[in-house]
C-alpha cells in the first residue's frame, strides 16, 4: 500500500519502516488507534496496523528531517537565526503528517461508502425485480455486477467467492464486516437473515428498499434546514464582512492621513476566493444524492 503525504518514496518507506524501531514504535503507536484494523480492512489493505503506523512514523519523521534541513538553509542562506522557528515547523510537520497519514484509511473508506450508497438504491430495485420474476438469488446478485458502479464492483467480488466453493451466508458475513456503509452492511445483514432462516428474500429485500428510500428523504430534509445558517454565514464572511470592513477601513484611515498598502486589497481577494471556493465543495459534499430515489 503506497503511502500519502510521504516525500520519501515508497519503497524507503517500506524498507525503513521494517527496521527494528521504527516497529517497535510502530507496534506501540497502533495501540492508539484501535479503528485502524478495521479501516484496513474496509479499504481491502493487507497491511496490518502495525506495520500501516510503523510506515506512518518513518514517512512523518522523513517530511520533518525535510523541513529541518530547509529551514537551516534558508537560515544559513538569509544570515539570520531561525532554529527555533525551524524545529516548531519540523514538529508541527511531523505530527501532521503522521495523524493525517493514520487518518487516511478512514478518509479512503468513507469515500467508498458514499459512491457505494449512491447507487445501492437502484441496484436493490434491480435485485428485487429479478428475484420476484423467480430468478434465484445467485442469479439476481450476477445480474447487478454492472452498471451500478461501486455496488456492481462489490457485488461482482461476492459473487466471484461463491463460484470458488464458498457459502453465500459466509461471504455476506465477511463482506458487511468489510464495508464502512452503514446502509449497504444492512443490505447484506437482511439478506443474510432471510437465508439463514428460510424467509422470502423478495419481501426482506423490500423492506430495505423502503427503508432506504425513507432514509434518503430524510437526509434531503435536514440538507434543507441546513443550507439556511449556511448561507447567513456564506454571506457575513464573502460578503458583508468583506465590503463593510474595507469600507470602514478606508474611513478610518483617510481620518489618519495614512496609505492602504496594496496588499491588503490583494490579501482579501484571496482571503474571499479562497473561502468561496472552500465554501462551495463543503456544501457540495454535504448534498445527498437524489437521482437514485
Amino acid at each position: 500500500m503506497k503511502i500519502p503525504f510521504s516525500l520519501l518514496p515508497p519503497p524507503l518507506v517500506e524498507k525503513f519502516s521494517k527496521m527494528v524501531v521504527f516497529s517497535r514504535l510502530g507496534n506501540i503507536g497502533s495501540t492508539f488507534f484501535p479503528a485502524l484494523h478495521q479501516q484496513l480492512l474496509q479499504i481491502e489493505s493487507t497491511i496490518n496496523p502495525r506495520e500501516y503506523t510503523a510506515m506512518a512514523i518513518v514517512a512523518s519523521f522523513f517530511n520533518s528531517v525535510f523541513i529541518l534541513i530547509l529551514g537551516l538553509i534558508l537560515s544559513t542562506v538569509a544570515g539570520k537565526q531561525v532554529l527555533i522557528p525551524a524545529f516548531i515547523g519540523t514538529f508541527l510537520i511531523g505530527l501532521i503528517s503522521f495523524l493525517t497519514i493514520q487518518t487516511y484509511p478512514k478518509i479512503i473508506a468513507n469515500k467508498r461508502a458514499k459512491k457505494l450508497e449512491n447507487e445501492l438504491v437502484p441496484a436493490m430495485r434491480q435485485l428485487l425485480i429479478q428475484v420476484k420474476s423467480g430468478v434465484p438469488l445467485f442469479e439476481g446478485m450476477t445480474g447487478v455486477c454492472d452498471g451500478y458502479g461501486e455496488v456492481s464492483l462489490e457485488f461482482r467480488k461476492m459473487v466471484r467467492k461463491i463460484n470458488a466453493g464458498i457459502p453465500m451466508q459466509e461471504v455476506l458475513e465477511e463482506k458487511s464486516k468489510g464495508t464502512a456503509s452503514l446502509q449497504f452492511r444492512r443490505v447484506l445483514w437482511q439478506i443474510g437473515n432471510a437465508l439463514k432462516v428460510g424467509t422470502d428474500v423478495g419481501k426482506a429485500l423490500e423492506e430495505i428498499i423502503s427503508d432506504l428510500v425513507l432514509e434518503k428523504i430524510d437526509d434531503i430534509r435536514r440538507y434543507g434546514q441546513e443550507l439556511s445558517p449556511w448561507t447567513m454565514i456564506y454571506m457575513l464572511a464573502a460578503i458583508v464582512t468583506p465590503s463593510l470592513g474595507i469600507t470602514m477601513m478606508l474611513v478610518i484611515i483617510s481620518f489618519l492621513g495614512v496609505e492602504v498598502p496594496k496588499i491588503v486589497f490583494a490579501a482579501v481577494l484571496v482571503f474571499i476566493t479562497g473561502f468561496q471556493l472552500f465554501f462551495t465543495d463543503f456544501v457540495r459534499s454535504r448534498r445527498p444524492a437524489i437521482e437514485d430515489i
